[in-house]
């Protein structure tokens, strides 16, 4: 089977830099294959995809040595628009892809260059629009649309055009960690029922392992620095000596003084086998020294039940004393009061509001004792 890309001998140097970005790639992707490509910033992660796409050198020229095909053609013969027909690119910033004033109009865009019968086109923007779940918006403006919905919307707009390689750049940049888990589930879902070649470049690698991919690149310096899957990435130290934050769980164990194996399947918390590491980690825990909190010190709930209290005019009672402070971030407000109460924090005091120039009923939050 012939790569869906290759990179041999490659390296690449933008005109206004001295020294090359990519040096020295040896890479090879086969058809179908789910590929993430992480790195820190200024690795060379997304240069790596530039080439693919063909904005290097088509849009940011540079001087290339070595060889590099897609589709197993070279870019340098297909061009820009040629690529644009294999490789499908949904970029960072979402907003800088649409061009129609619908959602409808926004994924057709591609078939109406290619001049497809309307009856064609109507059926197949149907179609992609179902898979990405964005049939309901098809009357929308792109830009009304939550971040999440405009990222679905990216995704029909270069799958409309039934290309083998979908290059998702920073996906979850601009996404919460909620919507980012849907993203990737979609794109997993993609994946499995179009078989296309996914890459994804991406910097959230605990997000992006919420589907399974096939391989890791990890690009350092303008390098390779590994190339394997994920359950053998992530006992290594490999990440972590690239500045990658390691998927939380990962870390604790390590920390714990556990040595993770490949062969418990790493890649997902949910799936890893973690009856060998939970005695580890529970003989660290009690050997770690542990902080007592102070005898007097009420319960989370009972600080909200004391907060409520006051607002309410009632007592609250002297066992407790709590202080009361001005602002809050307001992450947690309700709606009855405009700040916060840190009921995680056992040392807390009361401030009466006629000692300071607020009230309590105008907000606030029940603060830690300094």
């Amino acid at each position: 089977m012939e790569p869906m890309i290759e990179f041999r001998d490659f390296s690449f140097k933008y005109r206004a830099q001295k020294e090359p970005t990519l040096r020295d790639i040896n890479l090879t992707i086969m058809p179908g294959e789910k590929v993430l490509i992480v790195g820190p910033s200024g690795s060379g992660k997304s240069t790596l995809a530039h080439c693919v796409n063909g904005l290097v050198p088509f849009s940011y020229p540079g001087e290339m040595t070595g060889s590099l095909t897609v589709g197993g053609k070279n870019p340098a013969d297909l061009g820009l628009f040629g690529l644009s027909k294999i490789v499908g690119t949904v970029l960072q910033d979402t907003d800088g892809q649409f061009i129609g004033l619908t959602v409808a109009e926004d994924i057709a865009f591609a078939l109406e260059n290619d001049r497809v019968p309307q009856e064609e086109m109507f059926a197949r923007v149907d179609e992609v629009a179902e898979l990405v779940d964005v049939k309901k918006l098809l009357g929308n403006a792109p830009r009304e649309l939550s971040g999440g919905q405009k990222q679905r919307v990216s995704m029909g707009g270069v799958m409309v055009d039934d290309v083998d390689i979908l290059l998702f750049d920073e996906p979850l940049a601009n996404l919460d960690p909620a919507t980012g888990k849907r993203a990737i589930d979609l794109i997993d879902q993609i994946q499995k029922k179009k078989g296309a070649t996914i890459l994804i470049i991406e910097h959230r690698l605990e997000d992006a392992l919420y589907r399974d991919v096939d391989r890791i690149i990890v690009v350092g310096e303008g390098r390779i620095v590994a190339d394997t899957s994920p359950d053998e990435l992530l006992p290594a130290d490999i990440l972590k000596r690239q500045g990658i934050r390691e998927p939380l769980y990962i870390t604790a164990i390590k920390h714990a003084g556990a040595q993770i194996s490949a062969q418990d399947h790493p890649m997902h918390l949910e799936t890893m086998e973690l009856d060998r590491y939970a005695q580890k980690v529970r003989e660290w825990f009690a050997q770690a020294p542990q902080k007592q909190p102070k005898p007097d010190a009420p319960s989370a709930l009972k600080v909200e039940e004391l907060y409520f209290s006051y607002v309410e005019g009632r007592p609250h009672p002297p066992a407790y004393p709590l202080r009361y402070q001005k602002g809050g971030d307001g992450e947690h407000r309700r709606q009855k009061r405009g700040g916060q109460v840190h009921s995680f924090q056992p040392d807390l005091r009361f401030l009466p509001a006629h000692q300071g120039n607020h009230s309590l009923k105008r907000g606030g939050y029940l603060a830690p004792v300094h």
